[in-house]
C-alpha cells in the first residue's frame, strides 16, 4: 500500500493554493488546512465543499507559532505569514514549527519578499523587469489606500540561513523574474 499524501496549508486562508490542485485518481489524500481566523477556516470549508473534496479535507485553528502537529505533513505550504514579522528571530521559530510538523523528507514551501534598493542597497530586485509607474500605483494601493502593513523583507541569503538554522536541507529558490517575491523550498531530512 502506498503511503499517505498529507498536504497543509498555513495560514490556509480560503485554502485555495491546494484545493485548486487535480487530485484525480489521488485515493491516499488529505488536506490540512490550518489557520488562526475561524471566519477563513469557515470559508475554506465551503470552498472545498465546491471542490468535492470535503471528505479529504480537515481543519484546525491554531497559532503558527505554537503548532501542536508532529511528524505529520508531507508537504507544508506557507505563503503571506512571514512577511508581516519583522523580527527575524521570531521568523526562524516560526519555520522551527514547520520543520516539527514535516515528516521526514517533507517538504516546505513558502515565499518571502526581498527588500527594495531604497531600502537595501543590495536589493537582489531586478529593476530592469519592473514597471515604475506600476510599481508606484501598487505602492499607494497596498500602503496608502489598503493600510497593509509589510515591514518584514528578507534577501535569499537570510532566508536561507532562517531555514538552514532548524534543519532544512536541498533549499532552492524560484525567483519572479524582476526577483521581489521569491518562492523557497526546503526539504526535512529523511
Amino acid at each position: 500500500m502506498e503511503e499517505d499524501i498529507i498536504f497543509a496549508s498555513l495560514p490556509c486562508g480560503i485554502m485555495r493554493d491546494l484545493l485548486k490542485l487535480d487530485f484525480t485518481g489521488v485515493e491516499n489524500l488529505r488536506l490540512v488546512g490550518i489557520d488562526i481566523d475561524s471566519e477563513s477556516l469557515e470559508l475554506a470549508k465551503k470552498l472545498a465543499e465546491e471542490y468535492g473534496l470535503s471528505q479529504k479535507v480537515e481543519f484546525d485553528q491554531q497559532d503558527a507559532f505554537k503548532l501542536s502537529f508532529e511528524d505529520e505533513f508531507t508537504l507544508l505550504t506557507s505563503n503571506g505569514l512571514n512577511i508581516y514579522e519583522p523580527d527575524d528571530k521570531k521568523v526562524t521559530e516560526l519555520y522551527q514549527q514547520f520543520f516539527k510538523t514535516l515528516m521526514p523528507g517533507g517538504i516546505l514551501v513558502t515565499s518571502f519578499l526581498t527588500p527594495s534598493p531604497n531600502i537595501d542597497p543590495n536589493s537582489e530586485w531586478d529593476m530592469s523587469q519592473i514597471n515604475s509607474e506600476y510599481l508606484l500605483l501598487s505602492k499607494i494601493m497596498m500602503f496608502d489606500i489598503l493600510d497593509v502593513n509589510i515591514t518584514a523583507f528578507r534577501s535569499s541569503l537570510t532566508t536561507k540561513l532562517q531555514l538552514e538554522t532548524v534543519g532544512f536541507n536541498e533549499i532552492e529558490f524560484v525567483f519572479d523574474n524582476a526577483r521581489m517575491y521569491p518562492t523557497v523550498v526546503g526539504r526535512k531530512p529523511k
